[in-house]
């Protein structure tokens, strides 16, 4: 009896994820559609604040997240002005973060720790494709400081939710500030860094996200005490694969 109320639980809540997904999905696209108009983005706003209270209490440890989200999905509809197809594109990877997102916090996932490492992960390529993006000419100041405290955010966030999500063993990053500190400089290093290779800003931005993932998942497994050769092993295999395969699909022009 206790196992069917669940899932009937769980299945409310999987349709209710979907459909506020969906309408975030039409709000999104509205605003891009009215030119970013005060109107489309007031009615956005309401959208957003009845969505953001509307789910459970849990919600307010993803609240980083929803932040950088919603921001980054207004910021790269911004660049596609004139882009029709693209947009619905954007809106559609958008939407289904998004949902992500709010299974998330619906507890609608049942191995909620990969899910959001794959949240995660998806959230750090949009930021730094839309950073890439951007004309780094201007606003260079501002661009460092922005960049600096995403990545500071969404790394502090992600310690906090592992240190949370499992009451049988939580684990806990020590000096998680610190190291959050520290991994947003080093990302923000690597940002110029990578910015020099001529390979394209979507090419640059899974690089980027490549290392993310890399330190991310070295302080995660080094913390719970899983930290050998075959992690070493398997991660730097995958490492190889994956800088190949991008530099190899790279056009590299200036």
């Amino acid at each position: 009896m206790v196992k069917k109320l669940n899932s009937l639980f769980v299945n409310k809540l999987w349709r209710s994820a979907l459909l506020k997904a969906l309408v975030f999905g039409l709000g999104l696209f509205g605003v891009y559609f009215f030119h970013f108009s005060f109107s489309a983005f007031f009615f956005f706003a309401l959208l957003l604040v009845w969505i953001y209270f509307s789910q459970l209490p849990e919600r307010g440890q993803f609240g980083v997240s929803f932040l950088v989200l919603v921001v980054t999905a207004l910021s790269s509809l911004g660049f596609l002005a004139d882009s029709f197809y693209p947009a619905i594109l954007v809106c559609l990877i958008f939407s289904f973060l998004f949902y992500l997102l709010l299974g998330l916090t619906d507890l609608i996932f049942e191995n909620r720790r990969a899910v959001y490492l794959f949240f995660n992960t998806c959230l750090f390529l949009d930021v730094f494709s839309l950073f890439f993006g951007a004309d780094k000419s201007k606003h260079y100041l501002f661009i460092n400081v922005l960049l600096f405290l995403a990545v500071y955010l969404l790394f502090e966030e992600c310690f906090n939710f592992f240190r949370s999500a499992s009451h049988s063993a939580p684990l806990v990053v020590h000096n998680q500030r610190f190291i959050s500190l520290v991994f947003s400089f080093l990302v923000l290093e690597l940002f110029w860094a990578v910015n020099l290779l001529p390979i394209g800003f979507i090419n640059s931005a899974l690089l980027l996200a490549l290392f993310v993932f890399l330190m991310r998942d070295f302080v995660l497994i080094y913390f719970s005490g899983r930290l050998n050769r075959r992690f070493f092993t398997n991660h730097f295999i995958i490492f190889i694969i994956l800088v190949i395969f991008i530099f190899a699909n790279s056009k590299w022009s200036i």
